[in-house]
C-alpha cells in the first residue's frame, strides 16, 4: 500500500469533510478535513485548489500535503477497515451481503465515516470468526 504514487491516482476531489482520492483501480480513499489543522482553517477554493504530485496530494496555497498512501493505510480507530486493508482478496460488499446490511452502510464502516454500534461490531465481529472457521473446515 505505501507504493501509491500519482501515476496510480484517477482523481482526487474535496467534499464537504473530506479530500477524497480514487485510484485506477476503483478503490477510493478519504482523509478526514477535520484532522488536519491546516486543512481545518483552510476556504473551500484552498482545498479544491490541490494537485497529485509523486506520491501525495499537496494544497499549492496552504504550503500542505497529504501522503497518498495515507488514503489507504489501516486507521488505528477503525477496525474494520484494517481487516479489509489487510485482507485486499476479502470482498466488502459480500461481507456485507452475508450480514444482511446494506452495502452502502457498510462501506461507510470500512472507510470509517460511520462508526458501528456495539451490537453492529458484535455482529461484524462474529461473523469474521464465523468465516474463519469455515476457512479451518476446508
Amino acid at each position: 500500500m505505501n507504493d501509491i504514487t500519482e501515476k496510480d491516482v484517477k482523481r482526487v476531489w474535496v467534499e464537504k469533510d473530506a479530500i477524497c482520492v480514487e485510484l485506477k483501480d476503483g478503490r477510493i480513499g478519504k482523509e478526514l478535513i477535520r484532522d488536519y489543522e491546516p486543512l481545518k482553517k483552510a476556504t473551500r477554493e484552498q482545498l479544491k485548489n490541490c494537485r497529485v504530485d509523486l506520491d501525495g496530494v499537496w494544497f499549492d496555497d496552504l504550503d500542505e500535503g497529504l501522503a497518498l498512501s495515507g488514503f489507504f493505510s489501516p486507521k488505528k480507530t477503525n477496525p474494520v477497515g484494517r481487516i479489509f486493508w489487510l485482507f485486499p482478496e476479502l470482498n466488502a460488499a459480500a461481507f456485507a451481503r452475508r450480514l444482511g446490511i446494506p452495502q452502502p452502510l457498510f462501506a461507510a464502516y470500512v472507510n470509517g465515516s460511520k462508526k458501528p454500534s456495539a451490537a453492529r461490531r458484535k455482529k461484524i465481529n462474529d461473523e469474521f470468526h464465523r468465516i474463519g472457521r469455515e476457512l479451518m473446515q476446508v
